[in-house]
């Protein structure tokens, strides 16, 4: 009777250490879904036109209060069969690096906070956003018809050198923080004019457009202008006269 009883004492205990669908009192699981945004801050609030990476390309870490507890190289290799302890987590998708300076390489990357709520699976879906800001140089046509040789340097906060020459339509993309833009344009008597300009206050997920002009187009005394977004922010005089192209 004693042998009974211990038996159905042993058979209790194991029923109150796991629930109705098999997991251990205490813990859940997670399942995680993504999703990528490619818009950008800007005047239009419009996409990047980027060539969205597939779910599988993206790295998963999972963290606590204590830190990162889990780790993995592409949310395919996630397990959803593991279990976490009763609690509040962050799970965080990352495609590439915003270290990556250079045209076209964006980064993109999301954080969701979530619970782990005792025998249960949480839903997790993390939309991904671009992580880098993104920079274009544009040279009006009054530009491009007065100076006929000019390219520029762009040079993000961490020293990266990412050169724009004559022509180039593709967009910087890089790690947010301040740059500068540098270069010099020659006219067509043969003169020289040196650029340099600072940037600060850059934020993620914003596209920045830096113009340059001369005289807005009109004649007159040759004045290279600098906008950012559109924003006029420096004046540069050219120490000649006009021609009759612009």
């Amino acid at each position: 009777k004693i042998k009974t009883l211990a038996l159905l004492f042993v058979a209790a205990l194991t029923m109150v250490g796991c629930s109705e669908n098999g997991l251990e009192s205490g813990r859940g699981r997670l399942n995680v879904a993504l999703s990528t945004d490619d818009s950008a801050i800007d005047l239009t609030r419009a996409s990047l036109g980027l060539t969205k990476p597939a779910a599988k390309d993206f790295s998963l870490t999972i963290s606590d209060a204590t830190g990162v507890i889990g780790e993995w190289n592409s949310i395919a290799d996630y397990d959803e069969s593991t279990l976490y302890n009763v609690g509040n987590y962050s799970a965080k998708a990352t495609y590439g690096k915003t270290s990556v300076e250079a045209f076209e390489t964006p980064c993109f990357e999301g954080t969701k906070e979530f619970a782990i709520i005792d025998d249960q699976t949480t839903e997790v879906r993390i939309t991904a956003y671009v992580a880098n800001a993104v920079v274009k140089i544009e040279c009006t046509d009054a530009f491009k018809n007065y100076f006929t040789n000019y390219s520029f340097t762009l040079t993000t906060a961490a020293g990266t050198e990412i050169p724009f020459v004559a022509g180039e339509t593709r967009r910087a993309f890089i790690d947010p923080y301040t740059f500068s833009v540098a270069g010099s344009a020659t006219t067509q008597t043969g003169s020289t004019v040196k650029i340099n300009k600072s940037f600060s206050n850059i934020v993620a997920k914003t596209l920045y457009t830096v113009k340059f002009d001369v005289n807005s187009g009109a004649v007159g005394s040759a004045t290279v202008t600098i906008s950012f977004n559109d924003e006029p922010v420096a004046e540069i005089p050219v120490d000649i006269e006009l021609n009759d192209n612009i």
